[in-house]
């Protein structure tokens, strides 16, 4: 051995405790390999559980917030029905100018958006797939907005086509429309199980057509509309009223925990007293029983000759109608309405004379509906 001549020592031992060397594609720089996940982020059921959970809970955040707002429209639109006994009648399943409707219908869109969300992430971590890039997230986003969508349409069109009313006129409840003296208006009765066999009657639109109207057709209208207010301004007040003549028949009915929204108080001597459309003398004055029960006087009704149509004096505008319903032979109490004009047996068939609202609003057109024109009386009443 010379001086240049080195020794051959063995290299160590690899150790056995110690974590094998991670292992790369060849070529690959280690600083470009995927970072493991923080200890942190890891639980006992296995990676990324904490990315999990966290994804989750903004879901159920989503759905807690819908919940919430969920809540405080039903409870607003329970304030707003409480302080007005008849708002039910104008509004349907959902009516964006109640308050209470839009917050309840924004937390069933959170609720559902929420319950999407979350199952859409379940079912994706159980596929073993994570959107990473931000289209990924957004489409998975979109698809569970456009199910939850999907979902509340169903629902409000289920709820709309179960047949829910709010409108108990519309709905054949006669406490919701009292006529104080209707069956004094009927023009014959027939003794038999069936009626005369007419066709059922229908009230058509409920606005005119004012602008089918000509100018003189429509000045007349308007000068009905104006004196008929003008008029029964004497009976604003109830007790007045009634010292006129007026009956208020269906007055128990109404207050506070009345089910009548607007209660018609007729005139015996002036539905005998042969005239028609007489502003001063008018057969029948309505008043709406508002929110605390107290009456408002918000138009009147006349009332036809017995068997004679009632004058078209404003054309299109003034339009009359009547009613038809199936009564007890004995009390006269109405059992329901005849289906083409036939009543069941034991029941008598009546049609009322024809009749006409003027209701003081402040448009031609509400002024003449045939049924109340509730917003523009809230209106006119504010």
């Amino acid at each position: 051995m010379d001086d240049t001549t080195q020794p051959i020592i063995p290299p160590p031992p690899a150790s056995t405790t110690g974590p094998p060397p991670a292992s790369h594609p060849p070529g690959l720089p280690t600083s470009q390999l995927p970072a493991e996940p923080p200890p942190a982020l890891r639980l006992p059921g296995g990676a990324l559980s904490w990315s999990l959970a966290s994804r989750l809970l903004r879901t159920v955040l989503v759905g807690a917030a819908g919940l919430v707002l969920l809540l405080v429209g039903l409870a607003w639109d329970a304030v707003l029905h409480a302080r007005d006994p008849g708002l039910a009648a104008e509004e349907g399943v959902f009516t964006l100018s109640n308050p209470g409707h839009l917050l309840a219908g924004i937390g069933i869109a959170l609720v559902a958006v929420g319950l999407a969300g979350a199952l859409a992430i379940l079912v994706l971590e159980a596929r073993g797939i994570r959107p990473r890039s931000t289209p990924a997230r957004l489409g998975v986003a979109g698809a569970a907005l456009a199910l939850a969508l999907v979902a509340g349409g169903t629902g409000v069109w289920a709820a709309g086509a179960g047949g829910h009313d709010h409108d108990p006129a519309a709905a054949g409840d006669p406490a919701s429309h009292v006529h104080g003296g209707a069956t004094a208006t009927a023009t014959g009765t027939s003794e038999g199980a069936n009626g005369p066999g007419t066709a059922g009657h229908t009230h058509g639109p409920n606005l005119p057509e004012v602008a089918a109207a000509t100018d003189d057709e429509r000045a007349r209208a308007e000068a009905l509309w104006k004196a008929s207010m003008a008029n029964a301004e004497q009976w604003r007040d109830p007790d007045a009223a009634a010292a006129a003549g007026f009956r208020f028949k269906g007055r128990d009915q109404a207050g506070p925990e009345g089910r009548v929204r607007f209660l018609h108080v007729p005139n015996p001597a002036w539905r005998a007293d042969g005239r028609v459309l007489d502003p001063a003398r008018p057969e029948t004055l309505v008043y709406w029983n508002g929110p605390g029960g107290q009456l408002t006087l918000v138009g009147v009704m006349y009332t036809a000759a017995k068997g004679a149509p009632g004058p078209v004096v404003g054309g299109p505008i003034t339009r009359w109608h009547d009613h038809e319903s199936c009564r007890d032979p004995g009390t006269r109490a109405k059992l329901g309405r005849p289906v083409d004009g036939v009543c069941s047996q034991g029941q008598v068939y009546r049609r009322s004379g024809e009749m006409m609202h003027v209701w003081f609003t402040d448009d031609l057109a509400t002024a003449f509906a045939r049924r109340a024109p509730l917003a523009a009386l809230r209106d006119a009443n504010a």
